[in-house]
């Protein structure tokens, strides 16, 4: 029994020091998009260049990943995720003193480096947790990005008429140095996770064939294009509709605090479902998600309220059951699946908030807003095609 409490103990501390730590690595390019018209008033900032800047921070990520992984085998998860945190206090730093937008585009493109490190380390740390709590667990870690944005909307709300941005970044930079009393010790090197039994059959393991994990890749890919325009471009669309930084905010927070709950209660009852049914449900997510999208759109302003809390609550709340139905399709090679899959996330965070401001150019941001729904329903149709092929392929295997 108290092995047991002692095991519930630390599995909750590992929790919350991934969670802390996530949040501190991915708050950067919300916090940008969310802040970006105060940074405006310092300096020229325009769409274009806060497209970029989010770009820049997803290539770093997505280029770094594979070696990311590699220095997580070296380092062991807990110091991976001490020089993640620390990572992104000194990039924050940078962003706060930021005298132009060339460099912000600099200090956020530095913090992808920190952001390359937190999954890998996510990834072995939940890998560690009794089964029964590992879904829940996964949608714990996943509210982390949520989490981030409701972060940056409590600061806009805070901030949004003062006279400085600057001030915003320095508390989260100390919220980032905070994650070093969080994070607990751990061994230098990660251990070995060894599963009980001989491990998945063959026919588990192969689940699907090259043709599943292709959709799993292209299905993350178009979900976090769609995804990742979101928290960069709801404040200067809210701006455009002349509404003021408190509603803004407000439409933020509760779209991110819709979001958190979703990521949560999906993760945990949809481990209790097998790999395809947890997959069914995120197609769905993503198609639902997609009326939020086009509410906001519209370009009036209860739309764009009602669109904003949809569009965070399903249309960004599949992330942590996605991740556990990767884990389903390949359990025997759990790492190299998130490595892809994670390259097609990073991937999309690269490209949606360039095609976004693409789009957009000089002009209003409702057409932009469309093809980001087309964008999900595109990933919700993938998804479910793959969700197809595996449960096809499953029954095969077993006649």
């Amino acid at each position: 029994m108290a092995t047991s409490a002692l095991r519930q103990q630390n599995g909750t501390r590992a929790v919350t020091g991934v969670v802390w730590t996530m949040v501190a690595a991915s708050l950067p390019p919300f916090l940008i998009g969310t802040i970006a018209i105060q940074i405006g008033r310092s300096f020229s900032f325009t769409p274009a260049q806060l497209g970029l800047s989010v770009a820049a921070y997803y290539i770093v990520s997505a280029a770094l990943s594979p070696i990311g992984g590699h220095l997580v085998a070296l380092l062991g998860p807990q110091n991976s995720l001490r020089l993640a945190a620390a990572g992104s206090s000194v990039g924050l730093a940078a962003v706060a003193l930021a005298s132009s937008a060339e460099a912000v585009i600099i200090a956020l493109a530095f913090l992808g480096l920190p952001n390359c490190l937190v999954q890998p380390s996510s990834n072995h740390v939940l890998s560690t947790i009794d089964q029964p709590r590992r879904g829940l667990a996964f949608g714990l870690v996943q509210s982390a990005i949520p989490l981030a944005t409701l972060t940056s909307g409590l600061l806009l709300a805070v901030f949004g008429n003062a006279a400085s941005w600057r001030p915003a970044i320095w508390i989260v930079v100390a919220l980032t140095l905070v994650a070093q009393l969080v994070i607990p010790a751990g061994p230098r090197r990660p251990a070995r996770v060894t599963r009980p039994g001989a491990g998945p059959a063959p026919a588990q393991i192969q689940a699907g064939g090259s043709l599943l994990m292709i959709g799993l890749v292209l299905g993350a890919f178009l979900a976090s294009f769609a995804a990742t325009t979101l928290p960069s471009f709801v404040a200067v669309t809210g701006e455009e509709l002349v509404l003021s930084p408190t509603t803004i905010a407000a439409a933020q927070i509760t779209g991110s605090l819709a979001c958190i709950s979703v990521r949560i209660v999906v993760a945990w009852r949809g481990g209790r479902r097998d790999g395809p049914g947890a997959l069914s449900l995120v197609a769905w997510l993503l198609a639902l998600g997609s009326v939020g999208y086009l509410l906001i759109a519209w370009g009036v302003a209860w739309t764009y309220v009602a669109g904003v809390v949809l569009a965070y609550a399903l249309g960004w709340g599949w992330n942590g059951l996605f991740n556990l139905s990767v884990t389903y399709a390949r359990p025997d090679r759990i790492a190299a699946a998130t490595g892809m899959t994670q390259g097609g996330v990073f991937f999309g965070g690269v490209c949606g908030p360039l095609v976004f401001a693409a789009i957009a150019g000089e002009g209003p941001f409702g057409p932009s807003w469309t093809a980001i729904a087309g964008a999900a329903l595109l990933a919700a149709a993938t998804l479910w095609l793959a969700q197809r092929h595996w449960t096809r392929t499953e029954g095969e295997t077993t006649r």
